[in-house]
C-alpha cells in the first residue's frame, strides 16, 4: 500500500496540470490586494472619487486570511486538479500496469484518495500563502485572538473538502466519467449547489408543510462558511467520507480494467 501511494504522490507532483492548478492558485489568492490597490488608484483619477471610500483597510486581521482557504478561484482549481489525477492514470492506460499486481484493485483507489490528502493541503496552504504575501506588501497584518479559532475552523473546512473529493472520486475513479467529475468540480467550486438545494428545500417544504433546510447537512455548503458548526460538520464529513470513498472501492474492485 506505501508503494501505491509513494506512486500516486509522484505521478501527481509530475503533473502539469498540478503544476499549472497550482502556479494560478497563487496568484488567485496573490493577486486580490493588488488588484483592488491598482482599482482604487484608478477611480481616484476621477472627478467624482471624493466620496468613494477606500476599499483597502488600514490592516486586515490575522484570522480574517485564515478564514479564506479558498480565495477567488482556488476551490475550482482544487477540484479541477483533484478529477485530472483522479482519471489520469485510467485515461493514458497505466492502471493495467498494476492493477494484476494487487490483491485488490480498489487498493488503488484507497491510494490515490490518500495522496489528495496531500494534494489538497498544498494547494490550501499555497493560496493562503499567496493571499498572506499579497496582503503583507500593501497593508498591515495584525494577530488577533480569533486566529487561534479560525484554525480549528479552517481543520473542519478542510474536512468538509476532503468529503467533496470522495463524491468526485467515485464519479471520475470509479464509474470513470471524468466531464461529469468536472461539471461537479465546477458546481461545487463555484458553490452552485445552494440553487439546487433552494430548490429541494421549497419542494419539501411544500410537501411536509414546514420549513426544511437540507443544506445545513451538504458539505460543499458547510464548507463555504466561515465559521462552520462543528457539531454538524464533523459528522458529516466523515460521513460523506466513509460512504463514497468505500463506495468507489468496492464498485471499481468489481469493474474490469479497461
Amino acid at each position: 500500500m506505501s508503494n501505491l501511494i509513494r506512486m500516486d504522490l509522484h505521478r501527481m507532483f509530475l503533473a502539469r496540470s498540478f503544476k499549472v492548478c497550482l502556479v494560478l492558485s497563487f496568484l488567485s489568492g496573490f493577486i486580490i490586494v493588488p488588484a483592488a490597490k491598482v482599482f482604487m488608484m484608478l477611480v481616484r483619477i476621477l472627478p467624482e472619487s471624493a466620496g468613494i471610500p477606500d476599499l483597502l483597510p488600514k490592516s486586515a486581521d490575522l484570522s480574517s486570511l485564515l478564514r479564506d482557504p479558498f480565495p477567488l478561484m482556488n476551490g475550482m482549481l482544487l477540484l479541477f486538479s483533484a478529477c485530472y489525477f483522479y482519471h489520469a492514470d485510467l485515461e493514458h492506460g497505466y492502471i493495467k500496469n498494476i492493477a494484476g499486481q494487487m490483491p485488490k484493485r480498489g487498493y488503488a483507489v484507497l491510494s490515490r484518495y490518500i495522496a489528495l490528502i496531500v494534494h489538497n493541503l498544498i494547494f490550501v496552504l499555497t493560496g493562503m500563502a499567496g493571499n498572506l504575501i499579497g496582503t503583507v506588501l500593501f497593508i498591515k497584518i495584525t494577530p488577533d485572538s480569533e486566529a487561534v479559532s479560525s484554525l480549528g475552523y479552517l481543520g473542519i473546512r478542510l474536512l468538509l473538502l476532503h468529503g467533496i473529493c470522495a463524491i468526485l472520486l467515485l464519479f471520475t475513479t470509479s464509474l470513470r466519467s471524468k466531464n461529469f467529475g468536472m461539471v461537479l468540480a465546477v458546481i461545487f467550486g463555484a458553490n452552485m449547489m445552494r440553487v439546487l438545494y433552494m430548490g429541494i428545500d421549497a419542494g419539501l417544504g411544500i410537501l411536509l408543510k414546514r420549513s426544511v433546510s437540507i443544506e445545513n447537512y451538504m458539505p460543499d455548503y458547510l464548507m463555504w462558511q466561515e465559521t462552520p458548526d462543528p457539531v454538524i460538520a464533523l459528522p458529516v464529513a466523515a460521513v460523506t467520507i466513509v460512504i463514497f470513498v468505500l463506495l468507489s472501492i468496492r464498485i471499481f474492485d468489481r469493474r474490469d480494467v479497461k
